[in-house]
């Protein structure tokens, strides 16, 4: 029987990955970009998980790439037939190594994705405990899967995929909990307060949070089906995996920074202005608005304005 070209698949999923990768270096530059020129310091969560994210996908693909000059190119593996194949299929501290990368990645995208579902939500402990019950549902199962593989060594064994079928269950459930429950938060937030500021202040927020979860939903989708149609295709799509685990937290990252450093420009054009001189007047206001920030904590801000213009009284009066 022979065996399954283990060898394209890779070389495939590495072209894809380093692809998606020159991706997530674009949306990193923004990244930073759009935080580095903002006038109000983002939360340190939100650069160091962009930091985290992107150093995840970067030592991923410095070691898929290495993994790939081993196994094409070394003669003690392409010198024996199906060398390549059998090198790829097997178990080796690098697999174990990208597994544990593309693990890590994923924890700390829910975990992003938690802490923003708790601030949209009001500081809301139980709802956030039932989405950390799920993480921890998650993580349970992938680490059992991971601590499967390396125990037995190889990959297509039944207590593998039943594992991983509870694993994906998980991944699943929570990303379409954190994500819809944030976009749902954020429209009846912006029903709230279109009253009071006139315009949908949250619409881009929203569209943001529902493209990345579709996005990262779709590619557990894709790796799901893979696996279980019995495909070593599966394997090799985890690989692709980790960039689009990347991906996905930089370009929300990007859009929300870029939104809230459109805004405090737009605001700051809109108080400058030139001066003239007008009657004695006092005018004192105070406004309430609330805008989505890059951490989208429904917080509403006061400013208070309070401005004096004074000139010379007429003369023969």
């Amino acid at each position: 029987m022979p065996l399954p070209a283990l060898d394209r698949m890779f070389i495939t999923s590495a072209w894809l990955q380093s692809i998606i990768y020159g991706v997530n270096c674009v949306l990193f530059g923004v990244c930073i970009y759009a935080m580095s020129i903002r006038k109000r310091r983002a939360h340190w969560i939100v650069p160091l998980s962009c930091i985290c994210h992107f150093s995840i996908a970067t030592a991923h693909n410095i070691l898929s790439l290495f993994y790939a000059l081993q196994g094409l190119t070394n003669p003690a593996i392409i010198s024996v037939a199906d060398g390549s194949i059998l090198y790829i299929s097997r178990v080796t501290a690098l697999s174990r190594t990208m597994s544990g990368l593309y693990l890590l990645n994923i924890l700390v995208l829910h975990f992003l994705l938690i802490w923003r579902f708790y601030l949209v939500w009001d500081h809301n402990l139980i709802l956030t405990a039932v989405m950390l019950i799920l993480e921890a549902g998650h993580l349970a199962t992938a680490v059992a899967t991971w601590a499967v593989v390396i125990r037995l060594g190889v990959i297509f064994t039944s207590a593998f995929y039943a594992l991983l079928e509870a694993c994906f269950a998980f991944n699943l459930v929570l990303t379409i909990c954190l994500t819809s429950g944030i976009a749902y938060r954020l429209w009846r937030a912006e029903k709230d307060t279109f009253g009071l500021t006139g315009h949908n202040a949250y619409k881009p927020a929203i569209y943001t949070i529902i493209q990345c979860g579709a996005i990262y939903t779709s590619s557990i989708v894709v790796v799901c089906a893979l696996h279980f149609s019995g495909s070593p295709a599966g394997v090799m799509a985890n690989y692709v995996g980790v960039q689009v685990a990347t991906l996905t937290p930089l370009l929300l990252i990007a859009h929300l920074s870029l939104g809230v450093t459109h805004r405090e420009h737009n605001e700051t054009s809109d108080t400058a202005g030139p001066a003239f001189a007008q009657p004695v007047q006092v005018n004192i206001t105070e406004e309430t608005h609330t805008h989505p920030d890059d951490t989208m904590e429904l917080r509403p801000s006061t400013r208070r304005n309070q401005s004096l213009r004074t000139c010379d009284d007429e003369k023969g009066h």
